[in-house]
């Protein structure tokens, strides 16, 4: 019976977690990654980090045994662009036991990993003879190849344009904190907000302990915003029985000032509103349906034992670029 992996699609490029490929070789992960890691600074690349996972491309042992002179390139998330076939081909030249056989008695009938088929849950099968059904699978994009169903136009750093009638809304109210229109934009509006809040806070207090519960990075690279915090919660029991969980006000009223404007937020301090946004946004995305079309760009885990709450996204953004020179970073509405 094979084993069966997940696999992915990288610019219609197959692609699978190096744990996996690994499991072929029977190398262990770590070794494969050294490896991986050992032809990069070689500039051969047949495997990427996206995220937090290393991926390595399935080598086509066509191109690689009969070489067409055809430049193939493939475009990572970070739009590089790599030529996989001809990085595959360095690659074996280096290290030929990254191009596993199976014990045959014929070599040129030995089957490889690469008469692989695919079932209808987008998993890899490494075996030539099997009933699988084919279908498209898990798509890693970056965001200058990806698509947003609200947006109609877009030029990274020039303009992006959207249809008002798909984007996600978002009332601020009147006179509040937050100016955005869409989730995404009042999810990264109250990110920068709490950030400043933290350094206010940090700044005014040199001799207290800082408080840094929050990281936000922005990357050109990638046109994205990663957003990683851990926030303190109160979970209290209502009289239906059911459990509030919300912020903890760990800044203090005097650094953690927020006006709702009345609008669809009810929280009175930033971090507060940090959370209720963040949830308005996983809620919207799991509204979005087909369901396999929807989008998991923020990701929340309640620990009421800890008593806290942790929050990780990725947003993507584009750039405009003021008269005076001012870069201004605008979160697209990808939903």
């Amino acid at each position: 019976m094979a084993t069966i992996f997940q696999v992915f699609l990288i610019d219609n490029r197959r692609a699978v977690r190096v744990e996996a490929y690994a499991q072929l070789l029977h190398y262990s992960s770590k070794y494969l990654i050294e490896l991986i890691q050992k032809l990069r600074r070689k500039k051969i690349y047949i495997g990427i980090k996206w995220r937090k996972y290393w991926y390595i491309f399935l080598p086509d042992y066509s191109k690689i045994k009969s070489p067409s002179g055809k430049n193939n390139p493939t475009n990572l998330p970070s739009g590089q662009q790599i030529d996989v076939d001809q990085a595959w081909r360095k690659a074996i030249e280096e290290i030929p036991q990254l191009l596993p056989k199976f014990d045959t008695e014929k070599e040129e009938e030995a089957p490889l990993p690469l008469n692989y088929t695919i079932n209808q849950d987008g998993e890899l099968g490494v075996i030539a003879f099997s009933s699988l059904t084919s279908k498209t699978v898990t798509q890693i994009i970056g965001v200058q190849n990806a698509t947003y169903p609200a947006t109609t136009g877009y030029s990274y750093g020039n303009y992006i344009f959207y249809d008002p009638n798909k984007m996600s809304t978002f009332d601020a109210g009147t006179g509040g904190t937050l100016k955005s229109t869409q989730i995404p934009q009042a999810f990264f509006e109250v990110c920068r907000a709490l950030d400043a809040a933290e350094n206010t806070r940090n700044g005014a207090n040199p001799g207290l302990p800082p408080r840094r519960n929050l990281s936000t990075t922005v990357s050109f690279d990638t046109g994205t915003v990663a957003v990683a915090a851990t926030i303190p919660i109160i979970a209290s029991i209502q009289t239906d029985g059911t459990i509030k969980i919300s912020g903890s006000d760990y800044l203090g009223s005097t650094y953690s000032s927020f006006n709702n404007g009345g609008g669809d937020l009810t929280s009175t301090n930033i971090v507060a509103a940090f959370l209720e946004t963040a949830s308005l946004l996983s809620s919207a995305e799991k509204v979005v349906t087909p369901v396999e079309n929807q989008p998991n760009n923020i990701q929340i885990v309640i620990d009421t034992e800890a008593g806290n709450a942790t929050v990780s996204a990725n947003l993507p953004f584009t750039t405009a670029a003021a008269n005076n020179g001012d870069v201004t970073v605008i979160a697209i509405d990808y939903l």
